[in-house]
């Protein structure tokens, strides 16, 4: 019983020197955020901007083409009209 609180002491002491000396620090065994981020770590500043801008021109590709997507299938007539009809 002792052994495994010195086990769990030693390891909390071993995270804590991490986080204090920039390591991992994320408790999720596969963690998408923390993945991303020890990728890029290494690279230059200017590759990540570079990258940045890339994503973002994508994501702004992609919304005009679903924009214009939606505008090519119908967009007002695609919907039922109603008719009123009065009875006597």
């Amino acid at each position: 019983m002792a052994e495994v609180a010195k086990d769990q002491a030693s390891r909390d002491t071993a995270s804590a020197n991490d986080a204090r000396d920039g390591g991992h620090v994320c408790t999720v065994g596969f963690c998408p955020i923390c993945l991303a981020v020890t990728t890029v770590q290494p690279l230059r500043p200017e590759a990540v901007e570079h990258l940045l801008n890339a994503a973002r021109e994508f994501l702004l590709a992609m919304s005009a083409v679903l924009s214009a997507r939606a505008d090519d299938t119908g967009g007002k007539e695609s919907g039922p009209t109603l008719t009123r009809i009065d009875i006597e």
